[in-house]
């Protein structure tokens, strides 16, 4: 397993586990790992946040994705990733409803109007 996949398998259990809970706590160092992945490897962050959209899609983690890293990656580096972004979503109405549920945040106004338009509506 490399390192994607362990970051991204470590998210999804914090993901499913209450805050406090000893397996919340023991996965957390995912959540810290992505985030800095975010700020300072996009296209590492990148690929894990495709591999957790991979391995499971439900509302729950298109929540917690969407709203987390996703949101966080496109605001520190949406105009390097709008492009694979609107090819994704012209052809995936999951990764659609993924990008309805990021927030604008600090996401630049050329790049987020590029998002709303290939988004499906917020949820």
């Amino acid at each position: 397993m490399d390192q994607v996949d362990k970051i991204a398998d470590a998210w999804l259990m914090l993901s499913y586990f209450p805050e406090k809970s000893e397996e919340h706590e023991k996965n957390f160092w995912a959540f810290e790992r992505l985030s800095n992945l975010c700020e300072n490897d996009p296209e590492a962050a990148w690929s894990v946040i495709e591999e957790i959209f991979q391995k499971d899609s439900n509302d729950l983690i298109l929540s917690n994705l969407g709203a987390g890293p996703l949101e966080d990656l496109l605001a520190k580096h949406g105009a390097q990733f709008i492009d694979r972004i609107e090819r994704r979503a012209a052809k995936d109405e999951k990764f659609r409803k993924l990008l309805g549920i990021v927030w604008r945040n600090e996401i630049p106004e050329d790049v987020w109007q590029r998002i709303k338009a290939v988004a499906a509506p917020s949820w």
